[in-house]
């Protein structure tokens, strides 16, 4: 991937899986359904790759431009709002929970 391409990378099922077994899961919650990412936003286990949900997912890989290549284990499942941010050079997230909704936090 090169820096102006932020679309999701064609990963295969089996990694999608993997990588979503790596968010939160939250009680009271269909784990195979809904989970949180590491920023603590909501996300929904179909909705993968869909920018346009309020609960779309993008698989991260922080390895991406680093000389070791990454494993399955440090995929991380982001909010797509969240995975655009890290690709940004962000460090934090902006997606997080809200209730039973997410919003964007701001920083100062």
């Amino acid at each position: 991937m090169d820096a102006t391409d932020w679309s999701p990378a064609g990963y295969d099922r089996d990694v999608i899986e993997r990588a979503w077994r790596q968010a939160a899961e939250i009680p009271g919650n269909d784990a195979a359904l809904w989970r949180k990412d590491d920023c603590g936003a909501w996300i929904h286990r179909l909705d993968y790759g869909r920018r346009h949900s309020s609960f779309g997912w993008e698989i991260h890989d922080p390895s991406v431009g680093r000389r070791s290549a990454g494993t399955v284990l440090a995929l991380r499942p982001l909010h797509w709002q969240n995975y655009l941010d890290r690709l940004a050079s962000q460090t934090q997230g902006r997606i997080t929970a809200d209730g039973l909704r997410n919003a964007r936090r701001l920083w100062e």
